[in-house]
């Protein structure tokens, strides 16, 4: 039996409701366990992972406009957990890296947030898991501009 749709499923408002909530709650936990906001952990991530990034491509990465990157980036220069330099080969460009403070909480973080990402794995469970990371995949790579 076909599944009865509203006419108006409201997909993105539970959207943002669903992000909220989430960002929320790894806010809270990352701040209580590893002393970072989620948003930085996000920024310290992708350093992580990919190495110093110009603070234009943190910004392109994250879909944050270059004023939020540049506040943020400057609170956790202030936090000691990144350094920010000029850039050598284009002096009026930024370059970000981790200190090592920033990876020993980047590297608390990613453990946090493997455990609830394991959680909600098992509150939505295998089929719906991955018909989620499908979907937001092809939200969050999709051209909606």
């Amino acid at each position: 039996m076909a599944k009865i749709r509203a006419v108006d499923r409201r997909l993105f408002l539970l959207t943002e409701i669903a992000a909220r909530r989430l960002n929320r709650a790894a806010d809270l936990r990352l701040k209580a366990e590893a002393g970072v906001s989620a948003a930085q952990a996000a920024v310290m991530f992708l350093l992580l992972r990919r190495g110093e990034r110009r603070m234009g491509a943190i910004s392109e990465v994250l879909s944050l406009n270059p004023p939020a990157v540049t506040g943020l980036v400057d609170r956790m220069v202030k936090a000691r957990l990144v350094k920010k330099k000029t850039d050598p080969a284009d002096r009026r460009s930024a370059v970000v890296a981790l200190t090592d403070s920033g990876r020993d909480a980047a590297e608390r973080a990613d453990a946090i947030l493997k455990d609830m990402n394991a959680a909600l794995e098992d509150t939505l469970g295998e089929d719906a898991a991955d018909a989620l990371h499908d979907a937001l995949t092809h939200i969050a790579t999709a051209d909606f501009e």
